[in-house]
């Protein structure tokens, strides 16, 4: 029989608040490739000593903490480096895993790469610690290559990882304490930047100092003097400041990607008349066209224009004026957006006598996606001003157009309900955006929101815990985007900053 996989763990924390979400129990794993300057754990580096235990002493240990846990809380291995006992690990985090736990990897990216699709789908968030952000620097605080860490994030979604990242930097003083670095901080983790929850940069301690002496090494940060805490908290609201600035940026740059590449792509031609006319009865019995054409007169139908769209052709594009209301009498197409990691999300696909564009025209508001032919396809385009003229007169018509819109938003609704590509701070800034929209009224001090819901009714609302929308909203005021009076009234001081993480 083959020897049960086996560990080496250096220490138990039964109760770590900082190490994750929530109250966590921590398990410190032996053996580290690194050799950080600043190191506050050395005892932690050799590869020998430390207890030995199993995935299932490690289960059980775990159960008992459970209790403390609560909602947001569970299991996060530190070290060391975990991702070193690669094989114990992923056959850990599987356990945990399937016991229901959230599971949280504090790593430098260091490992034995051999586990790595193992280890990742068992992890909900990832504390990844930032050394340095050039090769040299690199070098010299953690004594390896950087490249390993660059090919680390790079290649992270390919091991099957779908959680959230708590960036991490310890800053000391008189290396990284300035915009510049924090500019490059963010320039270094582009390929992550989708998994990215939040950014810590923690400030240089001295505590680990003695541990160098009782284990007769020299410490080589010897008389540096320990990081400002203000100091690097003001950074620490620079580096998230300039990242939602980055993903504000991206989106943007996504979007006129997409519309400059689609461009070309447009090749919808008129129906020629004698087309039109063989197939007049047909599209006459599209329920919306016979409403425009009943309201008004027969002469309408030829304010319709109709267009051969090709598969693969864009109907429209994110950011078109809605000039026109499209009807579909041939075909299919689909309504889709970019996500935030630039993955196709589509939201809806239209059918034969399906409308779009019905409440874009109405209202005047350009489209936010994109409508493409999933299949060769005929498209009735009806004029704004016809629209305006006509439809916007009609009742019935306008009935069907409201109600037809009304099971789109539900179905939107459960689409989003189900959609992961949404990180928690995203979710806890648009719930602010929203309830702005609800509540908001301007003030001296930003806009003020008295709230008639309390903190787990707004968890309920972003779809987020209670305890991770009262997280998010302490890291917010840190930061200085929003601030409190008693529990029931925020305001939002930094609205802006706020929009960059969702738009």
């Amino acid at each position: 029989m083959a020897e049960p996989v086996k560990g080496r763990i250096h220490s138990i924390e039964s109760m770590g608040l900082v190490d994750g979400p929530g109250v966590r129990t921590i398990f410190f794993l032996q053996g580290c490739p690194l050799r950080c300057s600043f190191c506050h754990n050395p005892d932690t580096q050799a590869t020998t000593g430390g207890t030995l235990m199993t995935p299932e002493e490690v289960l059980a240990k775990a159960k008992r903490y459970r209790p403390y846990h609560r909602e947001d809380g569970g299991v996060t291995f530190s070290g060391g480096e975990p991702l070193l006992q690669g094989e114990f690990l992923a056959a850990t985090l599987k356990l945990l895993h399937d016991n229901g736990f959230n599971t949280c990897l504090d790593t430098s990216g260091y490992g034995d790469i051999r586990y790595y699709d193992k280890i990742f789908p068992y992890v909900d968030t990832i504390l990844l610690d930032v050394k340095a952000f050039n090769p040299t620097a690199f070098r010299k605080i953690a004594k390896v290559d950087m490249q390993i860490f660059k090919n680390f994030i790079e290649n992270l979604w390919t091991y099957g990882f779908k959680g959230n990242i708590w960036l991490r930097h310890v800053m000391l003083p008189g290396y990284t304490d300035n915009e510049a670095s924090m500019i490059q901080l963010i320039r270094v983790i582009e390929p992550i930047a989708n998994f990215i929850e939040r950014i810590e940069i923690l400030p240089y301690h001295t505590m680990g100092v003695d541990k160098y002496k009782a284990l007769g090494r020299k410490y080589e940060l010897e008389g540096l003097p320990p990081m400002d805490k203000a100091v690097a908290k003001k950074y620490q609201i620079l580096a998230n400041k300039i990242f939602a600035l980055y993903i504000h940026s991206s989106r943007y740059n996504r979007k006129v990607e997409s519309r400059m590449s689609t461009e070309n792509n447009i090749r919808c031609e008129l129906l020629p008349p004698e087309q039109i006319t063989a197939l007049e009865n047909e599209f006459k019995e599209i329920p919306l066209i016979h409403d425009i054409i009943s309201a008004s007169s027969e002469t309408m139908w030829t304010h319709f224009k109709f267009f051969r769209v090709n598969k693969g052709d864009f109907v429209f594009r994110t950011g078109d004026s809605a000039n026109y209301m499209y009807i579909i009498c041939r075909g299919h197409v689909k309504i889709f957006h970019n996500t935030a990691d630039g993955r196709e999300q589509i939201l809806y696909i239209y059918n034969k006598g399906d409308f779009i564009g019905g409440l874009n025209v109405l209202g005047g508001k350009d489209y936010l996606y994109m409508g493409q032919a999933l299949e060769d396809s005929i498209i009735a385009a009806f004029p704004k001003a016809d629209f305006d003229r006509y439809v916007a007169g009609s009742p019935a018509i306008l009935q069907r157009i409201l109600l037809k819109s009304f099971d789109r938003i539900r179905w939107a609704e459960d689409l989003i309900n189900r959609l992961t590509t949404s990180n928690a701070t995203m979710k806890a800034a648009a719930l602010l955006l929203r309830l702005k929209d609800n509540f908001g009224v301007p003030s001296k001090d930003g806009i003020r929101l008295d709230l008639t819901i309390n903190r787990e009714e707004m968890g309920n609302y972003s779809g987020l815990t209670r305890e991770t929308i009262t997280r998010k909203l302490g890291e917010f005021k840190d930061m200085g985007y929003i601030d409190f009076i008693g529990n029931k009234v925020i305001i939002i001081k930094n609205l802006e900053a706020l929009e960059d993480f969702c738009f």
